[in-house]
């Protein structure tokens, strides 16, 4: 170093290069040793303020650099001492221009964005109260606009936006109230963030929104900002709605604080839905979405009946003919936020009738239209008049639709106004009777599966133990039964062509209403459907040929949520049958059961079910079901050793990541068995356990332990073995036995037992019981 720059340094208390060096070192330990020296010069004041912008600058530029908390604290620490001790704005200013163009820089990564809001937070806290905030205030409130704005971005990670909004919380409540209340403060930096600029400024929302959610959890605060809602609306009008392209969701969300806090019916009607309607002319495509969210933020006591029916249906079934398929989902999702809104039932039916006038009609040409009105309808809240109107007017448009899109969605439409009225103890038109009927009848397959699956939706209420069907249930259920007969007859004849084609779902609907509803009904109609489908006859069949019901060849086929649902629903339904089954016919049940807990394409909620099933029938008689179970976990895993292809462990690919679920399906906690109205015998329980010693294997059954098993349950494990000593030897024994075709290594669990006892007892009898049962124990 030269002699003039060594004094120079010595003056400005600080050496810029050795600082530098430090500063930008990769060991945190060297770089927050510098800090703290720099930071204790500026406590002191040994720095000459010439030198404050480079000290700064130097500091600025650590932003991009330092990604360890402490260093970037240091870092804090310092610009907070700089502030604190200096005045001199000529010195300060290239910090603060800096900050703002960095924060406005396109490039910026999170990261560093997340560093300036940060320092902008410290700057809020600092200056807040003091001369220099009336230099700098309004630039530092730009820059935290535009950093925090890039910190909400969808790339970013989810806990730096949090931390982000949280820090920005913090200053903004010292600047606006720490130290006394600042009304000027509020009322400047919301109006410089909605000042019109020379380019749009739609990112600004997410500060002000800040702002406001700040503003409303203080009294004084919440007036002023009360004060300046006008100009918050023309920010909304002139950005948001008044934007060419669409408004990222993270920016059009940013108001969200402004409107559930702030916004009243009177704002909605004069401040905000008129610019609306106009840009549902102009641009439906950017503005529907900021709908959407717009009512989703709105204070949830707000009745928007009447701004719907009176201000906003118009505009928006005017975009629902759109061919832009992105402006019709716009459409439902404004549509759907609205009508959540409107508790009026007379506005909300007279919604429903103007969406339901072009559907019943036949004025909507397109299919799209038409799935549109319909899912538009699925979102109205029912009335029993509304209900009456669409079962009344929908069903004999849907019986002729020729759209398979369109007729699900109608379907969906008819199903739920039915359900309505049923459980309304109302009649049923005679249109959706006789239309559920034609639809059961149809010959395209793929239409008549559509009327099978809400058939069987409808019913699925009536179908629980001590569920009566009432008499207007009773009516569509004997309208029903025949067409459900003969597809029944159908899919029995050709159960593999059912599968391929989808109908097999129908005798899955077919069992389980006949099971369940229809055989409570004392219906003349029904008598005959009943006799002719002989449900428990034709499904309780193992050999030579394993009916539709248990055929892994047919339910292995299944691919859809809908389907293997209603082949659980199936399974369950036919459980009262079961005591009475053979063996074999119990046993291929129950691993039906297991299929649908262990395939992979059988989705997680149906798997979910299933194991909340297989707790409730196990419920009902533990003894009698935990020996099926069991059994049938011994068949799936004796097949899965052996690789029999043609077992209904191949339907799974011999998948046994999930069997450990069944097991706990079946040892069920003391809060499970109250949750399900149960009582447990501790006898059965204890025999249940006895019979799961060997099964309950990790090597056997991935990530089962039976000890754990009989924590579980409630059960000591050194208790049972030692009273049930006998029955866990002669499990041990005759499930380990040589002729068993298990998987060599679980026979060789028997050889381990006896070598362990050789050696170790060689002077006393060769592995007795009682050792037997102390080393399989251990082993566990």
């Amino acid at each position: 170093m030269t002699e003039a720059a060594a004094n120079g340094a010595s003056k400005a208390g600080i050496d810029f290069i050795s600082a530098k060096t430090a500063l930008f070192s990769s060991s945190t330990k060297i770089r927050i040793a510098q800090l703290r020296t720099i930071d204790e010069k500026l406590r002191d004041k040994t720095i000459d303020q010439s030198s404050i912008p480079t000290l700064l600058q130097l500091l600025f530029d650590t932003h991009r650099f330092y990604d360890d908390r402490p260093s970037r604290r240091a870092v804090e620490s310092c610009i907070t001492s700089v502030f604190a001790t200096i005045s001199d704005v000529k010195a300060l200013t290239p910090f603060i221009t800096s900050l703002r163009q960095e924060s406005q820089r396109p490039g910026i990564a999170s990261k560093s964005a997340f560093v300036l809001v940060e320092w902008c937070s410290i700057l809020f806290q600092e200056l807040a109260g003091k001369p220099l905030w009336e230099n700098f205030g309004i630039e530092i409130i730009h820059a935290d606009a535009a950093a925090l704005e890039k910190c909400l971005q969808p790339t970013t990670r989810p806990s730096v936006a949090h931390s982000a909004l949280v820090v920005t919380r913090r200053g903004l409540r010292a600047a606006f109230w720490r130290g006394g209340f600042r009304e000027k403060v509020i009322q400047d930096a919301v109006k410089a963030l909605t000042a019109k600029g020379a380019q749009p400024t739609a990112r600004n929302a997410v500060l002000l929104g800040v702002i406001a959610g700040v503003s409303s959890r203080h009294t004084q605060a919440k007036d002023v900002l009360a004060s300046v809602k006008s100009e918050y609306f023309s920010f909304f009008t002139r950005e948001l709605i008044g934007s060419r392209t669409p408004i990222p969701t993270h920016i059009a969300t940013g108001l969200g604080d402004f409107f559930s806090d702030f916004v009243t019916l009177e704002d909605l009607d004069k401040d905000i839905i008129p610019p609306i309607e106009k840009g549902l002319l102009r641009a439906p495509e950017v503005v529907l979405d900021l709908v959407a969210l717009l009512i989703r933020a709105l204070p949830k006591s707000l009745d928007l009946s009447q701004a719907l029916s009176g201000r906003l249906l118009k505009p928006l079934l005017s975009n629902a003919k759109s061919s832009n398929a992105t402006i019709r989902d716009g459409v439902l999702a404004a549509f759907k936020e609205a009508v959540a809104r409107s508790h009026d039932e007379k506005l909300t039916d007279q919604v429903a009738e103007e969406v339901l006038n072009p559907l019943k009609s036949g004025k909507l040409a397109s299919a799209d239209h038409r799935i549109l009105h319909s899912l538009m309808l699925d979102y109205v809240p029912l009335s029993n008049s509304l209900a009456i109107k669409i079962t009344t007017s929908l069903p004999p448009i849907a019986i002729k639709e020729g759209n398979e899109g369109a007729l699900g969605a109608e379907i969906s439409v008819i199903g739920r106004a039915v359900s309505f009225l049923l459980h309304d103890g109302t009649e049923l038109p005679k249109p959706a009777v006789d239309a559920f009927a034609k639809g059961l009848g149809d010959k395209k397959i793929p239409s008549r599966r559509l009327w099978l699956l809400r058939s069987g939706e409808i019913f699925v209420p009536f179908t629980q133990e001590a569920q009566s069907v009432p008499e207007n249930a009773a009516k569509l259920a004997e309208a029903i039964s025949g067409p459900l007969a003969d597809t029944w007859t159908e899919i029995i004849k050709n159960p593999a062509a059912a599968a391929q084609s989808g109908l097999i779902v129908g005798a899955y609907v077919s069992s389980v209403l006949s099971l369940k509803v229809l055989s409570n009904i004392d219906g003349a109609t029904i008598k005959p459907a009943l006799k002719k489908t002989a449900v428990s006859k034709e499904c309780l069949v193992a050999d030579p040929k394993p009916s539709f019901l248990f055929n892994h060849r047919v339910y292995g086929r299944l691919s859809t949520e809908d389907d293997t649902r209603w082949f659980l629903r199936a399974l369950t339904a036919i459980y009262d049958d079961m005591p009475k089954a053979p063996k074999n016919v119990q046993i291929i049940w129950f691993q039906a059961l297991i299929y649908l807990v262990s395939s992979t394409t059988v989705p997680p909620q149906v798997r979910k079910e299933t194991t909340e099933a297989i707790s409730r029938l196990y419920v009902r008689d533990p003894g009698f079901f935990a020996e099926i179970a069991i059994d049938g976990l011994w068949r799936w895993i004796e097949s899965s050793h052996t690789e029999d292809k043609d077992s209904i462990a191949a339907a799974s690919k011999f998948e046994n990541a999930h069997l450990h679920l069944v097991l706990k399906s079946i040892c069920l906690s003391d809060d499970e068995f109250k949750l399900l109205g149960a009582q447990k015998s501790q006898e059965e329980l204890a025999k249940q356990m006895c019979s799961l010693l060997v099964i309950a294997r990790n090597d056997l059954v991935p990530r089962a332990s039976w000890i754990d098993l009989c924590l579980r349950v409630g059960l000591d494990p050194g208790s049972l073995a030692q009273k049930y000593e006998e029955e866990l030897i002669r499990q041990i024994i005759e499930k380990t036995s040589f002729d068993q075709k298990v998987n060599k290594h679980v026979a060789a669990i028997y050889d381990i037992i006896l070598i362990s006892g050789s050696q170790k007892l060689s002077s006393r009898p060769l592995a007795t019981p009682q050792r037997i049962l102390r080393l399989w124990l251990r082993i566990l």
